[in-house]
């Protein structure tokens, strides 16, 4: 678990009191969850909670039975690219 000291982050009055109370607070980011502070007591509580998603065994089960890629997709692509004319040099560059 990595450790930060209090006064290197701002943490707003009612989020403190908050995790005094041993209310999970979640911190937003552009409107998206990102962190999530708990009162160090409750920590045995949140992790002993599931794991969300798949587990990793199930998750290459699932990739085992998908299809195998097409052979003739670069060849494809090729031709695609060969009609539309040179790509960027940089393709995330602003345009």
């Amino acid at each position: 678990m990595a450790t930060i000291k209090a006064e290197d982050v701002r943490i707003p009055r009612s989020a403190r009191e908050a995790v005094a109370h041993h209310e999970d607070v979640v911190v937003l980011n552009r409107e998206r969850p990102v962190f999530v502070i708990v009162h160090p007591d409750s920590q045995s509580q949140t992790a002993s909670s599931p794991r969300r998603g798949r587990s990793l065994s199930a998750a290459l089960s699932m990739l085992a039975q998908v299809g195998l890629p097409d052979p003739a997709f670069a060849d494809d692509m090729e031709s695609v690219l060969g009609t539309v004319g040179p790509t960027p040099g940089d393709p995330w560059a602003p345009s």
